[in-house]
């Protein structure tokens, strides 16, 4: 019996060792190419992502601190600084000695209080809900405004001021629907308001100076009674109402291993930008060519004078859930940015 060889089909043969061994070598290939790639994107993405958010910091914290530099010193009325300080007038039992005499400026620094030597600005203003004044025509009467007071609380420090004159009191009487805005608790000097002078600081002084009323009202004829009841004078411009205010903005520890920019606001403090290391800020004096620092605004004039304010800020990518890797450079470092502006100050820049 003839046998004829066993026939082995190609299709059936299996992977030699160094085929096998060839393939998996190129497959680590393959793979670490892809890996590599996708680090290197993960950490472009990273560092792409921490300068995003030092960007987004910088840009919300000047456009806050640069919107409170330009409109420190403004009320609807008058231009009060500290020069012109007889139009002012504190008609308070118990004033924050300290607050109104800067608050006549509009500016006031400090230098290197803050985190890391960081230097601290407060910035006063009365720029909120402005209440048009109906009538004044006693100067014992209470205020008649336009819109509701619902904004108002009792004991709230307010400012009633025409283009003559400004008087700092207390609020009482007020009701949330109500349009009258009262003047005669114990926190104020007496029960009327009195024509600011010079020294009219304290109680005292308010209340030898002649009784003064605001507003008759829109096209009401004065009279002689009028006249008689307000020997300090009548406003013959239209008088608002609005709520004094000193932002203080200053760098401080966040609670989060870092530091943030904050402003604080009437006792209130808001963490505007975080990540913030560093607040230097100088000051335009006048016509001078040079900035100089708060100590320097003294000698130089007084704050009264400041005309714009350069502020630098140091920027530092917080880690957050982003990895370590991400908030840091090819030297290891923490990523860093920092900025400059220069910003006028608009109340006390002079009208050509």
């Amino acid at each position: 019996m003839t046998h004829s060889p066993r026939q082995v089909v190609a299709a059936q043969r299996g992977f030699t060792l160094i085929e096998l061994m060839v393939a998996l070598l190129l497959g680590l290939l393959v793979v670490a190419a892809a890996g590599s790639l996708f680090l290197s994107n993960s950490r472009v993405y990273g560092a792409s992502e921490s300068i995003g958010r030092i960007q987004e910091n910088q840009r919300s914290a000047f456009e806050i601190l640069a919107r409170d530099i330009r409109e420190a010193g403004i009320n609807p009325c008058l231009r009060i600084d500290g020069v012109n300080t007889d139009i002012f007038g504190v008609q308070l039992a118990a004033p924050d000695a300290v607050f109104w005499s800067r608050f006549v400026n509009g500016i006031f620094g400090v230098d290197g209080t803050g985190a890391n030597g960081s230097d601290e600005i407060t910035l006063y203003a009365a720029n909120g809900t402005t209440y048009s004044v109906s009538e004044h025509k006693r100067s014992g009467d209470a205020i008649s405004v336009g819109i509701a007071t619902s904004g108002i609380a009792n004991g709230q420090l307010l400012m009633i001021c025409n283009t003559d004159h400004a008087v700092v009191f207390s609020a009482t009487g007020v009701t949330s629907s109500g349009t009258t805005i009262g003047h005669t608790g114990t926190a104020n000097c007496g029960a009327n308001f009195t024509r600011p002078g010079s020294g009219s600081t304290n109680c005292t002084a308010m209340n030898a100076n002649p009784r003064y009323c605001f507003w008759l009202g829109a096209g009401v004829a004065k009279t002689a009674a009028d006249t008689t009841a307000c020997p300090g004078g009548i406003g013959s411009s239209p008088a608002y109402v609005v709520a004094p205010v000193g932002a203080v903005w200053t760098v401080a520890d966040n609670g989060r291993g870092g530091s943030s920019l904050y402003r604080t606001l009437n006792g209130a403090r808001s963490e505007i930008a975080e990540g913030v290391t560093a607040l230097g800020l100088t000051y335009k004096v006048g016509t001078a060519a040079n900035y100089v620092n708060a100590a320097g605004v003294a000698a130089a004039g007084g704050w009264s004078q400041v005309t714009a304010v350069r502020a630098r800020m140091t920027f530092q990518a917080e880690q957050g859930a982003l990895s370590r890797a991400d908030v840091r450079g090819v030297d290891d470092a923490v990523l860093t940015r920092t900025l400059d502006d220069y910003i006028v100050l608009r109340n006390h820049q002079d009208i050509q």
